[in-house]
């Protein structure tokens, strides 16, 4: 398709936006130049970018953030990896089609021979001085972190260097012999470990600030670039074509951009003659070839090409409507061309229309008066000089599927444990209490260095506990705000608070067993597996489903299969996907002739969940209704009787679906949205249902793992924990209340045709804020939101809100939960200083639930100095910007509300005093024991002592960091056999490089401490000269004495044998073995264990 013969004129004018991209396109191919396009800002570089991704893979984006954000914030760490990838791209070949919008275009950058000149090449057997590569990378923008998780880190551990470069997909990890590099080799970012060899590495750098001499300063902004080097702009990487799309709007920006750094640097007392970036219009004369793209209304030069173009109409949602709509554009225009991308969609086309003026053919056998069906892929039709071009996408009103840009910024999914150990940090000792944990410490026993984790109880009286027992301490985590008391140690306080905790946990145990038992024994309907209309109905979803969504939906699949009633809750973030999980399930419950309904509980709700299901089911005879305070007494009146004579498949409602006048003909599947809002006397009723009809239950709070392990078999639990593919990470700011940056995050989401929440949790104080905010942007349309309305109240400002009504929701800390409006992608919340960290990531969850970034800018008041627990909290939000660490991290603290929601909120105040973890420890271990399974003894347990002296200190060359220390100490805890110890030495050695001798030690010891508790061996002396082991009475009677005696024997000549009464002594003498007892020992063990077995 060609719509362009020349290109010699200067200005452009009359082409809609589709047609802009296109003539790009043929620009690019005709000239075999590069092409630079300026837009005024980033959203339209960004929709620009989508659009040319569909004809070329040759276009590139140069995204900048604003200038506030950029400045006085932090710019985003997204944007600049995608930033320099496209300038790596174009240091490979020029020849690109780059899109940029005007900060991008004005920014200063290191020439171009300095990102080549600066790169690291390392191959294996080189040599390379460690300490220099740690310099170099510095200088590179690579930060120093204790393990490597995202684009940009990296870590040093003795001879071992991890770095994530800008251009890998996974990290890489370097080892070194003295200064030789040894190896190199890619590591998965999650589990840390090796993926495979490689032979080389380049290094690009991760900063655009590059210099010609080491930087003496690292504190420096790019707007410092000038004083170091002379600076050239992304126009000079490329040569060719600049195009100003609509000149005169990148004009405006322009002189806004200057007054915004005038009035920035004021603010800031900075002087008045800093430049923060290039001149545009001194750029724009240096350009050697520039094309604009106008508008009728202003013309910038002489040598002008006029054309006509104009975006189609909306197309009908009908069959016949379609066809209407193609038949005038017949009559009315020269040529209509209908193009699609695939056959398949071709075949879609000529079944569904069933239009006979439809011909299939190509650009070169034009029909006369037929609507001529072409394959080509275009994403939006237009009208060009007569003609028309109507796309797939305009015939079956789909959004277009947008690429998201595909930035090879990556981090990992285990991103903060949310449950490591912090100095400082309260924790919870199963027999001691709760204390403060003030890290490790290295003492010497018997001459053996042993690693000990320190805490401090009341009064200042130190517990050290062997590293070997850490599994008996808990982080402490409890309902936000709550503050525990420290435990004095040996007062008895501890043991009482256990005894009354537990006294509880027995009454909750056996309320869960007794509801379990009654759930197990009631007769349900087994659901029909999946029919052919079933397929059909899962291959329409329009969305690639994610490995969590299929793994839910085939655990539901399975319950409603079976005859009991399934009572199942299925838990992930808003937009992850539960909504069509539900469809499924409702799909699949129709198929089996029963009626469904889902239940929600707002009307907003209930219309958002309507108007999908209308969507989802189109292609299917599904009768779907809806029952909320909108809905007419005469619709209700119709609903009610067709309800009751099976004619509905599907209602949709809020608690008035509950009210006793709605009878179903044939209930077998009820989908509640987010149960823990109903109220008592709902509830009720919801559990009345319970009892012979399937149940689903979605909830957006995420439940904790140890919760789902004590649920376990007492109400099933599905979770969905990936995030849908085109998510953005969200952009997040802390900052003092700045009225400029206000001003500017809400102009820049207007920009984008997008809203913005603005949190303020002062009614009275509410319309004074209205004022001031309407100050800063007059033409806004802003509403106030706030629990002091009546519930009716609130629900029609939502809706209004929803619709797009209002620009701007202003309110309390009401806002919708479950709600999802993904045009709202800008949330500042004031006063930010005062909420929970739980609160604060479900607020920020209201943002970023569509393809485009979302911003969340956290304010406080800058007259206040902040707590200390109030900065970490912010600071804890802003670094967990990355997705999904909502159930990662949140967890801990909406662990205490999930605890609440399922066991009933009278529980929290006794899950404050123990903490969540060691209460849910107690409720499992409660729970096995009325089942009749066996537990064992901890406090048995953890007064035992180990059974030999060995060193278990960690050496600081090794690890450093005490974290990681932490982390080490458990895996060489949990060894249990030669197959754990052999992994988790290949895992040591491959993150951490060549393991001591008395590292090996440490993990023989653990596994003969397990190989003896098996055993039942608890008697060993350890002396100077020698080791005595004493096997009691059970275990001799069971052995065979001769194949004891032969196999002891082959395993080292300085074993003894003699009796004490019953029991067999067996002494090792240790001076003269040609390696650590440890090793003879296992042996010994091993042999007892097979000749016992045989």
């Amino acid at each position: 398709m060609k719509l362009f013969s020349e290109f010699k004129k200067n200005e452009i004018c009359g082409l809609t936006e589709q047609v802009k991209s296109l003539y790009i396109k043929e620009l690019f191919e005709k000239q075999n130049k590069s092409i630079l396009l300026v837009t005024s800002s980033l959203y339209e570089a960004n929709k620009f970018y989508q659009d040319l991704t569909n004809y070329t893979d040759e276009v590139l984006l140069f995204p900048m953030d604003d200038f506030l954000t950029s400045e006085a914030i932090a710019a985003s760490p997204e944007l600049k990896v995608n930033r320099l990838e496209t300038i790596n791209e174009i240091l490979l070949n020029n020849k690109k089609i780059v899109i940029t919008n005007l900060m991008g275009f004005l920014r200063f950058l290191p020439p171009e021979d300095l990102f080549e000149t600066k790169k690291i090449n390392l191959t294996v057997n080189n040599e390379y001085n460690i300490s220099n590569l740690k310099e170099k990378l510095f200088e590179l923008g690579y930060k120093k972190e204790v393990t490597v998780s995202k684009t940009g880190e990296m870590a040093v551990r003795g001879f071992v260097l991890d770095i994530f470069p800008i251009s890998s997909n996974n990290p890489i990890r370097i080892e070194f012999w003295g200064d030789q590099i040894e190896s190199i080799r890619e590591f998965d970012v999650n589990t840390q470990l090796t993926i495979d060899n490689i032979n080389n590495v380049q290094i690009s750098s991760i900063t655009e600030f590059l210099i010609d001499k080491p930087l003496d300063n690292f504190n420096i902004k790019q707007r410092d670039l000038i004083k170091y080097i002379n600076p050239k702009s992304i126009a000079n990487f490329l040569g060719g074509y600049v195009i100003f799309n609509d000149y005169e709007q990148l004009k405006i920006s322009y002189s806004n951009l200057i007054e915004e750094i005038h009035n920035y640097s004021l603010s800031e007392n900075l002087p008045s003659n800093i430049k923060f970036m290039f001149d545009f219009n001194e750029l724009e004369d240096k350009l050697p070839d520039i094309k604009y793209f106008s508008n009728f209304d202003n013309h910038i030069t002489s040598n002008l090409e006029s054309y006509n173009s104009f975006p189609l109409d909306k197309f009908p949602k009908d069959k016949d409507g379609i066809n209407k709509m193609l038949t005038s554009y017949l009559k009315k225009y020269h040529k209509v061309y209908l193009l699609c991308d695939s056959n398949k969609n071709i075949n879609k086309i000529i079944d569904y229309l069933e239009n006979p003026n439809i011909v299939l053919t190509n650009f070169n056998n034009y029909v006369e008066n037929k609507i001529n069906l072409i394959k080509y892929k275009i994403s939006k039709g237009f009208i060009f000089e007569s003609n028309v071009y109507i796309s797939e996408n305009d015939i079956f009103n789909n959004n277009v599927n947008q690429e998201k840009f595909k930035s090879k910024f990556k981090l990992g999914i285990k991103i903060k444990d949310a449950n490591k150990l912090n100095i400082g940090d309260y924790v919870v000792h199963f027999s001691h209490g709760v204390g403060r944990y003030l890290g490790i410490k290295t003492l010497l026993k018997n001459g053996l260095k042993k690693d000990y984790l320190t805490i401090e109880y009341k009064d200042s009286d130190k517990l050290y506990i062997p590293v070997e027992k850490i599994d008996y301490i808990n982080k402490y985590s409890s309902n936000e705000g709550y503050t525990p008391k420290l435990n004095k140690l040996g007062s008895g306080e501890w043991e009482k608070t256990k005894l009354r905790t537990r006294k509880k946990i027995e009454d909750i145990a056996k309320d869960l067993l007794k509801l379990y038992a009654l759930r197990e024994s009631t007769p349900g309907f087994s659901f029909l597996e999946d029919t052919k209309e079933q397929y059909e109905f899962e291959k329409e979803f329009k969305f690639q489903e994610t490995n969590d969504q299929l793994k839910v939906i085939d655990e539901i699949k399975k319950d409603m299969e079976k005859s009991i009633p399934m009572d199942r809750l299925l838990c992930g973030d808003v937009g992850y996907g539960k909504t069509e999980v539900a469809f499924r399930a409702i799909f699949k419950a129709i198929m089996s002739g029963k009626q469904t309904a889902i239940l929600c509980p707002t009307t907003i709700l209930s219309n958002q969940h309507f108007n999908n299901a209308i969507d989802r089911f189109k292609s299917f005879p599904i009768n779907i209704e809806i029952l909320n305070r909108f809905v007419t007494p005469k619709k209700v009146t119709s609903i009610i009787k067709r309800l009751e004579e099976g004619k509905i498949d599907l209602l949709i409602g809020t608690h008035r679906i509950l009210s006793d006048d709605i009878k179903f003909k044939d209930l077998g599947l009820l989908v509640i949205d987010e149960e823990q809002r109903f109220g008592v006397k709902h509830k009720e009723k919801i559990k009345e249902y319970k009892n012979n009809v399937d149940v689903l239950t979605l909830s957006a709070t995420p439940i904790p793992r140890t919760l789902q392990m004590s649920m376990s078999g007492l109400r099933n639990l599905s979770l969905i924990e990936t995030p849908p593919v085109d998510r953005y990470p969200i952009q997040t700011y802390v900052l003092s209340e700045n009225k400029a940056i206000i001003k500017d995050a809400i102009y820049k989401e207007l920009s984008r045709n997008g809203q913005c929440f603005i949190l303020f949790n002062n009614i009275g104080k509410m319309e004074e804020k209205r004022q001031e905010i309407l100050q800063l942007i007059p033409d806004a349309k802003i509403v106030c939101a706030h629990g002091k309305m009546s519930k009716q109240e609130l629900e029609e400002i939502m809706e209004n809100f929803v619709m797009g009504e209002f620009d701007i929701l202003l309110c309390t800390t009401i806002i919708e939960t479950g709600i999802d409006i993904p045009n709202v992608n800008t949330l500042i919340i004031f006063d930010a200083d005062h909420f929970g960290l739980s609160q604060l990531y479900q607020i920020r969850g209201r943002v970023g639930r569509s393809n485009k970034i979302a911003y969340c800018y956290l304010m406080y008041d800058k007259s206040k100095v902040l707590s200390e627990v109030a900065i970490k909290r912010l600071n804890a939000i802003k670094e967990f910007t990355e997705l999904g660490s909502g159930f990662a991290i949140a967890m801990r603290d909406l662990a205490i509300r999930g605890a609440g929601d399922i066991l009933g909120s009278e529980q929290a105040g006794f899950i404050d005093t123990v903490g969540i973890e060691l209460f849910m420890q107690m409720l499992e271990e409660e729970i096995a024991k009325l089942k009749g399974e066996e537990i064992e003894n901890k406090e048995e347990k953890l007064n035992a002592m180990p059974i030999i002296d060995v060193s278990t200190s960690i050496s600081n060359n090794y690890v450093e960091d005490e974290e990681l220390k932490i982390e080490l100490h458990k895996k060489i805890n949990s060894i249990d056999s030669l197959g754990a110890l052999n992994k988790i030495k290949d895992e040591l050695e491959d993150r951490f490089g060549k393991l001591s001798e008395d590292l090996i030690i440490y993990m023989h010891e653990e596994w003969l401490e397990k190989l003896a508790t098996t055993l039942n061996i608890k008697n060993i002396r350890q002396g100077k000269n020698s080791i005595e082991i004493t096997i009691p009475k059970e275990i001799v009677e069971t052995l065979d004495g001769q194949k004891l005696f032969i196999g002891v024997s082959r395993i080292s000549r300085m074993f003894r044998f003699s009796k004490r009464g019953n029991n067999l002594i067996i002494i090792l003498d240790i001076v003269k073995l040609d390696k650590h007892f440890v090793y003879y020992l296992i042996e010994l063990f091993e042999l007892i264990k097979k000749i016992k077995t045989a």
